[in-house]
């Protein structure tokens, strides 16, 4: 298993997307900065603004994408055919993929955890960081497992980068919404959505603490869901091989 995530990390080495997208974390703090350091506002604002976009917006697309670059790198290519004729199971190529996304995801989250943090000593406030650099991390590795749905279509799907880029956004755009209406629509997005947002702020929830989501309801959902993407995605492209 660990010589085939290597096998896809090298793939994605040849990719800028993936070096542009940890850059872009990065400086994606700065602007907020600034505006927070103009106005007076503190690090509780800073972060939760940070993560609320970073996170829920941008990491879900950035993970569409780039399991678009996992999953269609062999078709594109030409290169699946020699896969096929080596003893690899269809489970451990498809675990490998997923694991690869999920670990983009945690340094994703460390880059914009870290620039957010040099932020915070800008503005001057610097609250909680050990426990918020945790609840970041631990953010993007639920957000990279409620992308699997996506990560499946992907899988499936004979359309190509185009049209899983078009799902990405929308999925993360119509998550991104559903929370904002606060509605009790869920999907595995919106729930660690749901999860987070108390987790982000030590500010008051005002009386939403019954529409926020409990871990134990949150990891049950992102458990249904990694369990239900593995079994497709493996039984349909199992079949697609045959």
């Amino acid at each position: 298993m660990l010589k085939l995530i290597y096998c896809e990390f090298l793939k994605l080495k040849r990719k800028k997307f993936i070096l542009l997208t940890i850059l872009a974390a990065a400086l994606f703090p700065i602007p907020m900065t600034i505006f927070a350091a103009k106005n007076n506002l503190g690090f509780d604002w800073l972060y939760l603004n940070i993560g609320v976009f970073g996170y829920f917006l941008l990491l879900p697309t950035v993970l569409g994408i780039l399991g678009a670059i996992l999953f269609f790198s062999e078709k594109m290519n030409k290169t699946q055919k020699n896969i096929n004729a080596i003893p690899i199971s269809t489970t451990s190529l498809i675990t490998a993929k997923i694991i690869t996304m999920l670990i983009f995801s945690v340094i994703y989250s460390l880059a914009t955890n870290g620039a957010t943090l040099i932020g915070g000593l800008i503005i001057g406030s610097t609250e909680h960081i050990l426990y918020r650099l945790m609840t970041g991390v631990l953010i993007g590795a639920m957000v990279a497992v409620s992308v699997l749905p996506i990560a499946v279509i992907e899988c499936l799907s004979k359309k190509g980068y185009i049209f899983s880029i078009i799902i990405s956004l929308v999925y993360a755009s119509a998550s991104f919404a559903i929370v904002f209406a606060m509605s009790n629509i869920l999907s595995p997005l919106s729930a660690v959505f749901r999860w987070a947002l108390p987790n982000m702020t030590m500010g008051p929830t005002y009386g939403l603490d019954d529409w926020f989501l409990s871990f134990p309801a949150c990891i049950g959902i992102l458990a249904i869901t990694t369990t239900a993407s593995l079994a497709i995605a493996i039984i349909f492209k199992n079949k697609q091989e045959i």
